[in-house]
């Protein structure tokens, strides 16, 4: 329903994520056709993303609906710098009761969601539980998508479309996937056409069920409801916190667990880390619902609980300097902290980036140089992050090709109100435009193996 003029509301933006020729637009188009009938009607907005043209044709909807599209390329690569402004006209002009997005078949939700929530217009909108719409037909492949694996990763709403085409083996392929995904799904449909209710996209992070109640059997190597012994205890944390990394690693490596399953928001991104046997691994993940651990313990249930309150504690806030640095911290923990000049210093300075990138500005250094300062290692992958918490995915030392850190306009620092005081630029080549990897790049953090 449609919020009263005077009402200051914030709007709330659904991503339908899916791979290439899933349904994703006629999933859409048949909930503004639902919303339009409405009374009084919802007014809906949409985002489009796609290589060529948009795949909406605005003239064949009803009134009340805006589609803006951002062509030329993937969402989550070349048009962050294009999908915030045009959230803010449409905000700004259409004053929408939601936003659809539809990103290309090619694009990872997650970095969707991560452009939107440090973004200055993240204060007027709210980015709901992202929905992935999947072809089951495409998960029985000798070789999935990997884009299609990482969509569902993301999602916490899954869709099956397509399920009047789709074989007994790719419906079971889907149905494992569900069955797999963890932490549950909010909801799971099976459908043709895209014909889901409307209360699909009412969902949102505060119907997830609590950690605990969905852990599957597997994960647990006692009962312990019935085994004398031990004991199970589960902690939630809100994706506004973000946790120390190697402190979490190292107390769930050293604090007697018998199992441990999470998901955290964490100073190197958003990684799931699971406790088997003696070891911690660690994995990057495209989940975005806030922090989640489950935990089973040899011992009472104050013990596990305690556990939980310890994890809690181990939270990470970003230092505030007084100039500016950027800190690289090897595979053992060693760390240097490089100053504007000491980046100017190193061998591999570009003088002017638009020259290498145009439309660009500023003086900046290659990134190979910085990371050389930690040694070859080659079999290391680097990861970058930024003062208000985003991070890359895990990158190969030696994937660092032409990337540019800009760390100078003129003859004084990059302003911050153009993504400084450090900022990460690719140059365009092999099928990519120019892409703004990382603003506000405070951190590098090399990763052994």
């Amino acid at each position: 329903m449609s919020a009263s003029p005077d009402a200051v509301s914030v709007v709330p933006v659904h991503i339908v994520s899916g791979f290439l020729g899933a349904g994703k637009t006629t999933l859409i188009r048949r909930q503004l056709a639902l919303r339009g009938a409405q009374s009084p009607p919802e007014r809906c907005a949409v985002l489009v993303n796609d290589f060529g043209v948009a795949s909406f044709d605005a003239t064949l909807l009803d009134g009340g609906v805006g589609v803006i599209n951002i062509p030329g390329g993937c969402v989550c690569c070349t048009a962050p710098e294009g999908m915030v402004p045009a959230l803010q006209s449409i905000l700004d002009e259409l004053k929408p009761d939601r936003i659809f997005i539809e990103p290309t078949g090619l694009a990872r939700p997650a970095d969707l969601v991560d452009t939107l929530e440090r973004s200055p217009i993240a204060g007027r909108i709210t980015v709901t539980p992202v929905a992935a719409v999947v072809d089951p037909n495409q998960l029985i492949s000798d070789t999935p998508p990997v884009l299609l694996l990482e969509q569902i990763d993301a999602a916490a709403i899954l869709i099956a479309n397509r399920i009047d085409t789709a074989s007994a083996p790719a419906l079971a392929a889907f149905r494992q996937q569900v069955t797999e995904h963890w932490p549950e799904p909010l909801g799971v449909w099976e459908v043709s056409q895209g014909e889901v209710p409307p209360e699909v996209f009412e969902l949102r992070w505060a119907d997830a069920p609590p950690p605990g109640d969905n852990t599957d059997s597997d994960d647990h190597d006692h009962d312990h409801s019935s085994t004398e012994g031990y004991a199970a205890a589960s902690g939630a944390w809100s994706a506004d916190i973000t946790f120390d990394v190697d402190r979490l690693k190292s107390l769930l490596r050293t604090a007697g667990l018998t199992r441990g399953k999470g998901l955290f928001r964490t100073d190197i991104g958003w990684y799931r880390l699971e406790r088997a046997g003696d070891a911690v691994h660690a994995a990057p993940t495209a989940y975005r619902g806030g922090s989640r651990l489950d935990i089973i313990v040899a011992g009472s249930q104050e013990e596990a609980q305690a556990l939980i309150d310890r994890i809690s504690g181990l939270t990470w806030t970003p230092p505030r300097d007084a100039e500016p640095v950027v800190r690289l911290r090897d595979a053992e923990g060693r760390e240097v902290e490089l100053t504007r000049l000491a980046l100017a210093a190193l061998p591999g300075q570009v003088s002017d980036v638009s020259a290498l990138i145009p439309g660009r500005e500023g003086r900046g250094v290659y990134l190979r140089e910085v990371l050389s300062l930690v040694g070859p290692e080659t079999t290391y992958t680097f990861v970058v992050s930024a003062s208000d918490g985003m991070s890359t995915e895990p990158v190969p030392i030696d994937g660092a090709g032409e990337a540019v850190l800009v760390h100078s306009l003129a003859d004084g620092p990059f302003p911050r109100d153009k993504g400084g005081p450090y900022r990460l630029l690719i140059p365009p080549g092999e099928g990519r435009s120019a892409c703004a990897n990382v603003k506000k790049l405070d951190r590098i953090r090399i990763v052994a193996g």
